[in-house]
């Protein structure tokens, strides 16, 4: 099994100065006596890898100040520490991070590489959990849910990317949706005005023709008629000209990177030739779109310069008629204020005129925003869709895997916390007894079906399908109608899955949250052992443990990863490294000021140090085995 691999940690400064571990394949152990640095080489590795304790919790908060403070006592102000590290892919990065600074990553040639990179899950991944932290997973079905998607591998990553770029379109298409609302209320009220104005006018022609101005009401008339005129001749210049920029501005450019597709690295690499053909005729191909593309930019140019010669003659035209109407205008200035009147009334209705044909234009904008909205609903359902049968599959090999031992029970869409808080915010000024009715709404109605109920604006029915008040029902609608936004955010509101992990306990099986300490670890850690491509690192993974556990269920996990999965253990048991047969044993010890590593290598090339560390020393050792092989 192809997997990511720790290669070597070096440490500069600080506490461990100058420690320089290399990793093996399988499973490495650190071990050493209290105090020589263990746990912090385990939690430069966390830094480095920019693998910092999920904030949001206050178990959460109190890992990460443990682990600000563990960089700072270890590391000081100057220190750093560099980690290598090969992907699964055998790219090699190389990182390099203080403990107040942000990681620098670069490849094995020590170009520069973003530092995004470390969070991709897909090139840099690794497992790392702190002392006492895999009990804290028996609590927490976030932490849970987190270990079932590492058992998915890249597939949950890959899910998890398109999730969030769903969700974000979402997003992005209600605020356009919102936008375009506001702009069609704004055209129906401006066609409501344009009545108004057309019938102002008509009484202003008509009051003209009465007061003995018939000439000067033609005039006038042909006066809104020239401004029409100029107005058609910007409208179709400003079509011509978002016509040319969406021909050169999006077309040629596109079509000319196609040439770029097919960089020259790969055209002068070994398998050159096999791509060459296909670059040559990208770039005739190219070639010919520009000569089909050139053409209709050709002929938008020549009708520029037809609107060019129909706005001089335009103008020509128009000159001796303003002058005749500045004549008449004068003449009868006795009629200023009829005329002024006029004159407003045909400015109105010549603006507001666009508006019926902004209006067709924005409702079809809306139908195209709505129909697209309704593609990445279903696309977002799809998606949470096939990531649930995933955890599932995920879930299921548990048990299979772990012999009954141990099983998963996945129950889906079940966490209703950020639905409750979601309606508890929309209703906590709504001045009504909220929180009985959302308890009955979220157990009832799921977020997007509550968002068809404020569609239809059917309070009624929502009100018998969630047995709630149709008053409270109702009053809840009128709320989300009124924040669109919050309406919206119905679409992209996520009922997580909820798993609950079981240990078999003579018999039963029982809750990870209703174990002892030791039945924690003992239903958690064989989980983590499983198959996965990236590297597991556990601070004493052997604690709450029986030895028995350890050999009869942890060792043959161990056996069984060997070649497949990288592992690293600090540990104090020494069945781990001997029984486990690690491929390497890094020792590590201590004076007080600063740890240093005294021997790294196979099980029989430290065996005294793990004699001396982890069984008390051969004298030790050797009683104890008299014991065991006198009596009985």
């Amino acid at each position: 099994m192809v997997h990511h691999k720790l290669r070597r940690l070096r440490v500069y400064g600080g506490f461990l100065d100058k420690l320089d571990v290399r990793f093996a394949d399988g499973l490495n152990c650190i071990i050493g006596g209290r105090g020589s640095g263990k746990t912090t080489v385990l939690e430069f590795i966390r830094h480095a890898l920019d693998r910092a304790p999920r904030s949001g919790t206050s178990a959460a908060k109190l890992a990460d100040d443990r682990l600000k403070n563990l960089l700072a006592a270890n590391l000081g102000a100057s220190g750093y520490v560099e980690l290598e590290f090969e992907s699964q892919e055998g790219l090699v990065y190389q990182i390099r991070r203080g403990a107040h600074d942000a990681p620098q990553v670069t490849d094995a040639h020590g170009k520069p590489v973003r530092p995004e990179v470390l969070g991709s899950s897909v090139l840099v991944d690794a497992a790392i959990f702190s002392h006492n932290q895999i009990e804290d997973i028996a609590q927490n079905p976030v932490a849970q849910r987190e270990l079932i998607d590492r058992l998915c591998g890249q597939q949950s990553h890959a899910i998890e990317t398109q999730l969030a770029q769903t969700t974000s379109a979402l997003r992005e298409n209600a605020q356009r949706v919102i936008a375009l609302h506001a702009r069609l209320h704004a055209a129906q009220r401006d066609l409501i005005d344009l009545s108004s104005w057309e019938s102002k006018l008509a009484a202003a022609n008509a009051a003209l023709g009465e007061g003995g101005v018939a000439d000067l009401q033609t005039a006038a008339e042909h006066k809104a008629l020239r401004e029409q005129e100029k107005a058609a001749l910007d409208r179709v210049r400003a079509a011509l000209g978002k016509l040319r920029g969406l021909i050169g501005d999006t077309v040629l450019p596109q079509v000319r990177g196609l040439t770029a597709a097919i960089p020259d690295a790969v055209l002068k690499g070994p398998n050159g030739h096999v791509l060459g053909d296909l670059s040559r005729e990208i770039q005739r191909k190219v070639a010919e779109i520009e000569l089909y593309v050139s053409s209709p930019l050709d002929k938008i140019a020549l009708l520029d310069r037809s609107v060019d010669t129909a706005g001089t003659a335009l103008a020509v035209a128009h000159a001796p008629q303003e002058a005749r109407y500045a004549e008449l205008a004068a003449v009868a200035a006795k009629s200023g204020a009829r005329l002024a009147a006029r004159d407003e009334a045909a400015r109105e209705v010549l603006r507001l005129s666009g508006s019926k044909a902004e209006l067709r234009e924005l409702q079809a904008a809306l139908d195209e925003t709505l129909r697209a909205r309704g593609e990445l609903r279903d696309e977002l359902t799809r998606l949470r869709g096939d990531r649930h049968a995933r955890r599932s599959a995920a879930a299921g090999s548990v048990s299979a895997h772990l012999g009954g031992k141990v099983r998963i029970i996945l129950a889906a869409a079940a966490d209703v916390t950020a639905y409750r808080e979601f309606l508890v915010a929309v209703m906590r000024r709504s001045g009504k007894q909220y929180n009985a009715p959302i308890e009955r709404l979220v157990a009832q109605v799921s977020p997007v079906q509550l968002g068809q109920f404020v569609d239809r604006d059917d309070h009624a029915a929502l009100a018998a399908t969630a047995e709630i008040n149709p008053e409270f029902a109702e009053s809840l609608l009128k709320a989300l109608r009124e924040a669109p936004e919050r309406r919206f955010e119905l679409d992209v509101l996520e009922l997580e899955d909820i798993p609950r992990i079981e240990l078999q306990v003579q018999g039963d099986w029982r809750s990870s949250d209703k174990l002892s300490t030791g039945q924690k670890s003992a239903a958690i850690l064989p989980i983590l052992l499983m198959d996965s491509e990236a590297p597991l690192l556990v601070d004493q993974p052997e604690d709450n443990l029986d030895n028995s556990f350890i050999t009869d269920a942890i060792i043959p996990q161990l056996a069984a990863s060997r070649g497949r999965r990288q592992l690293v253990f600090i540990t104090h048991n020494p069945n781990l490294p001997v029984l486990g047969e690690a491929a390497q044993v890094i020792v590590l010890e201590a004076d007080g000021r600063n740890a240093r590593q005294v021997a790294q290598g196979g099980v029989e090339a430290v065996k005294q140090h793990i004699l001396r560390l982890m069984e008390g020393g051969r004298e030790a050792f050797r009683q104890r085995q008299q014991r065991y092989e006198v009596g009985p």
